[in-house]
């Protein structure tokens, strides 16, 4: 958006762990494009909430509605799934229920239809459905192991007109590429499942009952250790690179572009190899109002300019994981020792995609714990939850609408 676009826009980023910190759902939170200090650009978390699944809703209605086979459906001729974190209580439970219920998905008379699926259950659920060749192996990357796109890789998005969507074929992967996951009997074995999230690892484990049902044992979540600690680090080293006052005046200045360098920033995160990052035309400019672009690399290692382009090398981006892996490593040992007979550490999540974490769990627990990840592993929530809405008797205690609608009561 152009920036008197933007000004009557709120951009709300990473709402759903805001509202961990808030005691009333009807307090307001800031967007992140505004003044914090501003009450006119903030809302009720209520509404956020609200506003994200009224246009899921919609989207999806209008999706189907514009497919050959999709007939005339309304948001009451469907059974509505909404994942939430292991480590919710009762009270955000009841959040997403009332944003639900605000939000058209269901109303008072059915609302029976609306399930909230813990996210790691989820994930396990997928995971368990997988054949061996559905993970990622040792010193493998997904490159080399899923040649296909997925739904995500083919270039949909929200702002994708109904009806873009294509369906994929999936191809059997060589024999060699598989790695030995339980296929016959699993009752009775217990995973931890790490889920890897932007801002926060969360580790819940869980036990697959007689009939392959599932029980959470227990849920812990630490803290800032997620993928955003990468994004900081990056943020830092283009500082560093672009002194002088240079980076802060161009991140005040041109947010969208920014926030552009982020996403793609995204996709650097997830390879172990030397990246390059566009540099846009806007920030050589105010670069170069100081000095020549060539000579503010002069003092930085790990990085060099090719015209247009920021080079990084293998190390530096290596870097920016150490802290958030040296606090994984803590953390996963602290789990473990809990002596709960874990068999395998299950990865999920987007920060899982990170070639980088993934070898490091792989080196550091390999030996005595079966190191999972699917080659997906943030379709991995989205895909187990379509399952549970089909079988919801998967898990042991599956939380349904009603009982979280005490809490507003």
């Amino acid at each position: 958006m152009r920036k008197e676009e933007d000004e009557k826009h709120s951009f709300y980023e990473d709402f759903k762990r805001s509202i961990s910190y808030l005691d009333d759902w009807g307090e307001r939170i800031y967007s992140a494009n505004n003044n914090y200090n501003n009450y006119f650009n903030s809302m009720k978390a209520l509404d956020v909430f609200k506003l994200v699944l009224r246009f899921l809703k919609d989207d999806a209605l209008k999706t189907i509605k514009v497919h050959p086979e999709g007939g005339k459906f309304t948001a009451s001729n469907f059974t509505w799934v909404l994942n939430v974190p292991a480590v919710w209580n009762d009270s955000h439970e009841g959040l997403m229920v009332e944003a639900a219920i605000q939000a058209g998905l269901v109303t008072e008379d059915t609302k029976d239809k609306l399930m909230l699926v813990l996210e790691p259950e989820a994930a396990l659920t997928w995971c368990l459905k997988l054949p061996s060749d559905g993970f990622f192996t040792q010193n493998h990357s997904r490159d080399s192991q899923d040649p296909s796109p997925g739904p995500t890789d083919a270039g949909t998005s929200c702002n994708d007109p109904p009806g873009s969507q294509v369906a994929v074929h999936f191809e059997k992967e060589p024999e060699e590429t598989k790695v030995l996951l339980e296929t016959q009997n699993r009752d009775g074995k217990r995973y931890l499942v790490v889920d890897c999230g932007d801002e926060t690892i969360d580790f819940t484990v869980l036990e697959v009952l007689e009939g392959g049902t599932l029980k959470k044992l227990q849920e812990a979540s630490r803290d800032i250790l997620g993928g955003r600690t990468m994004d900081r680090k990056f943020k830092q080293f283009l500082e560093e690179i672009f002194s002088d006052g240079v980076w802060k005046e161009y991140e005040e200045t041109f947010s969208n572009e920014v926030q552009k360098m982020m996403y793609d920033f995204i996709r650097l995160k997830q390879v172990d190899e030397d990246v390059q990052i566009s540099c846009s035309d806007n920030l050589r400019e105010q670069a170069q109002k100081k000095k020549e672009i060539e000579t503010f690399f002069d003092s930085v290692e790990g990085a060099s300019w090719d015209e247009g382009v920021i080079r990084i090398t293998r190390e530096k981006l290596r870097s920016f994981f150490d802290e958030s892996l040296q606090d994984i490593t803590k953390s996963l040992r602290e789990e473990l020792q809990k002596d709960l007979n874990i068999g395998s550490i299950v990865l999920v999540g987007g920060f899982a995609e990170s070639q980088i974490l993934r070898q490091h769990i792989t080196d550091q627990f390999g030996p005595r714990y079966k190191v999972l990840c699917p080659l997906r592993p943030q379709e991995a929530v989205l895909k187990g939850a379509v399952e549970l809405g089909r079988n919801p008797k998967l898990v042991s205690s599956q939380k349904k609408g009603p009982a979280c609608l005490n809490w507003f009561s």
